[in-house]
């Protein structure tokens, strides 16, 4: 770290200030609404003149939120974040300002559902954008600041009700206000992307430890925000006798010292200093305090022991929620984000329900003080939980480890820079103090078949094992569609469309022919299974034939043809083939060499590990010879299919002395 950066650390410096103030606006302008929402429905029944529907009009402008943000991870290829937030920041403004001058119930309720449509993509997008922008040093810190925003977006209708007798509209109007300016400054960083940056190592798994941690608590945090606001309400106003200045002032306060805390918090904890079982740790802290002082304002015998409680309640529940963002996102594969961040919301939505229900059906008869109380309950459950099953042995070093064994480091190549499908830079491979590759260096273009050839043992299918992950590297690296996969799991490879099919061990024995086409189209749907299986059997007439018999009982010949089959029901991006010829017929390779060459000609790369000299050249484009570990030659394959002779002596000879000795005839 330069001395630039310490200062930067030392005053707090998010990674995008610019980006944070707009997003935070749009964070703080949502929640604006919603004290509107919950704490002003007669006065907003009492305007329209329908005493009994706005509860069930807010509760369909809720539902309509979860479900509008559900559907924001299927616009992750079709926007970036930045226009998505801008057009949504427009659209709920409109929504606001449509709820705020209307009289009409069915108008209300459409501008309530504007609202939703405009607020979902931020109940999705907000937190996830500012934590994969932000330096890791800055994420809990920018975090807090945004959670401070949307605490104060709640707070000042409140503040504005204890001071002035604005109206709910005048709260509404100022609202959209807001939401237009925050629109416009997010329309500077309208090509901003939630997966611009990976910012550390990421994990393509959706059941992670830290995001199984946010579901729970977004159940928990759901259930006491819209679940308590009645009986928080009813308990100001009948067990403490408040008048609605007074409650006002008091929720007001609360979400204020939630803002102060969130904002100031960070100093004070240093949770971005934390990784691991401590941040863990400190993360369900935060939610156990929480809870608990829920639950001791709720049956408190003072009033100012009810409001302290209520207070420090909020800023812990507000620290636990920028922790959790901050460890959740950055550590996902960005393709998992948003889907993640939808479930948060659905699980929110969950427990916003089963609070209502209760509220509704089961709690309705219960004390203010009980009813309450209870919704404390599940923020301790979940603070223990992230307590209990930490691991709290793990530190940052073991993490690091961990995560650079098994997952998909930072983007080497832009995108769009247009670098070879696979690139291997001086890849070295050693088995034990044996190595074996020394400094190999290979590239595959997309559409293109490449032949690597050479004698037993040269490294051939060492370096096709290290390309498929399934053997360590000890040096160099490996670039796969601009993404350096040297240490991802090989599984993991499979699924970004890289597969090998290995001599005849590619097909599952007890199945039959059908039952292994069917395996390897297990990821597609029923139709397109179907349609790929067929061609499969158009490709391959043999295996229509055998369709009902054992994997196991097949020739060597069938055996490869099925699995080359893989390749044409689920179509990789790139087709590692490991010596595919190898005691099959003539008859039984011909068939085979057309199959390969329309693979390519689909748009996957193929990369052929092959020691006949004939087959590999008949099929290729380009054309590496390995000699002793290394890469002796490289050209097109029609110049080696031109020279019988250097081919010949480089197999009986060696290449080095072959090149020479072509070099001194020329």
């Amino acid at each position: 770290m330069n001395r630039g950066e310490e200062a930067d650390e030392r005053r707090g410096v998010p990674g995008n200030p610019r980006l944070l103030v707009a997003v935070a606006g749009q964070g703080a302008a949502l929640a604006s609404a919603l004290p509107v929402l919950l704490f002003r429905r007669e006065e907003i029944a009492e305007r329209l003149g329908v005493l009994g529907a706005v509860v069930g009009e807010a509760a369909l402008i809720g539902v309509a939120a979860v479900v509008a943000a559900l559907v924001v991870p299927r616009l992750r290829g079709v926007l970036p974040a930045g226009i998505l937030l801008t057009l949504a920041g427009l659209l709920a403004a409109a929504g606001l300002a449509v709820m705020a001058r209307t009289t009409d119930i069915a108008v209300f309720t459409a501008g309530g559902f504007m609202l939703a449509a405009g607020a979902a993509p931020g109940l999705v997008i907000h937190r996830l954008l500012l934590a994969t922008d932000a330096r890791q040093a800055d994420r809990f810190r920018t975090l807090s600041w945004y959670w401070a925003a949307v605490a104060a977006g709640a707070c000042w209708p409140l503040a504005a009700r204890m001071l002035a007798p604005l109206s709910y509209s005048t709260v509404l109007w100022a609202a959209a206000a807001l939401a237009v300016v925050s629109a416009v400054l997010l329309a500077r960083h309208a090509l901003a992307h939630d997966n611009d940056l990976e910012v550390e190592p990421t994990v393509a798994r959706m059941d992670v430890p830290w995001a199984r941690r946010s579901y729970g608590a977004a159940l928990a945090v759901g259930a006491l925000v819209v679940g308590g606001a009645d009986p928080a309400q009813s308990l100001l106003q009948g067990e403490w006798q408040r008048s609605e200045v007074q409650n006002a002032a008091v929720l007001a306060a609360g979400a204020g010292a939630a803002a102060l805390i969130s904002a100031f918090g960070p100093w004070y904890h240093r949770l971005h200093r934390l990784t691991g079982g401590r941040r863990a740790d400190a993360v369900g802290t935060q939610l156990l305090v929480g809870g608990v002082l829920v639950l001791l304002g709720a049956v408190s015998f003072t009033y100012i022991g009810l409001v302290a409680c209520w207070f420090v309640a909020g800023g812990a529940i507000a620290l636990a929620l920028a922790g959790l963002d901050a460890a959740v996102f950055s550590g996902l594969a960005p393709e998992l984000r948003r889907a993640v961040a939808a479930r948060q919301v659905r699980w929110a939505g969950a427990g916003a329900l089963a609070a209502a229900a209760s509220n509704a059906w089961i709690a309705g008869g219960w004390p203010d003080q009980l009813r309450l109380g209870v919704l404390g309950l599940p923020l301790v459950a979940v603070g223990w939980a992230v307590r209990r099953f930490a691991a709290s042995a793990r530190d940052a070093e073991s993490v690091v480890a961990v995560s650079k064994a098994t997952t998909v480091p930072r983007r080497v190549y832009p995108a769009a820079s247009g670098p070879p499908l696979l690139s291997v830079e001086q890849l070295s491979v050693s088995y034990g103090s044996v190595q074996v590759l020394f400094g190999v260096d290979l590239r595959v273009q997309e559409g293109a078949v490449v032949a690597l050839m050479g004698t037993n043992g040269a490294g051939k299918t060492t370096l096709l094992r290290a390309i498929s992950g399934l053997e360590p590297t000890t040096g160099g690296r490996i670039v796969y569609s601009g993404l350096d996969i040297t240490k991802t799991r090989p599984t993991w490879r499979v699924g970004m469309g890289l597969h090998q099919v290995v001599e005849t061990g590619a097909v599952v024995g007890p199945l039959t022919v059908a039952e292994n086409l069917a395996l390897f189209g297990h990821g597609l749907d029923r139709a397109r299974r179907a349609r790929s299986i067929t061609e499969a059997y158009e490709l391959f007439p043999r295996l229509a034939e055998r369709s009902s018999q054992r994997a196991a009982t097949l020739s060597g010949g069938e055996k490869q043809m099925l699995g080359l089959a893989k390749a044409v029901v689920t179509p990789p991006r790139l087709l590692l083939i490991d010596e595919f010829s190898l005691g099959l017929a003539p008859t039984v390779i011909a068939e085979v060499l057309p199959v390969i060459r329309r693979i390519a000609e689909r748009g996957a790369a193929v990369l052929l590990v092959e020691q006949s000299v004939n087959v590999a050249l008949s099929v290729s484009d380009h054309a590496y010879v390995m000699e002793k570990g290394e890469i002796g030659y490289s050209g097109p394959a029609g110049e080696l299919r031109a020279r019988p002779d250097l081919l010949s002596a480089a197999y009986l000879e060696g290449l080095a002395h072959a090149l020479h000795i072509d070099r001194r005839d020329t």
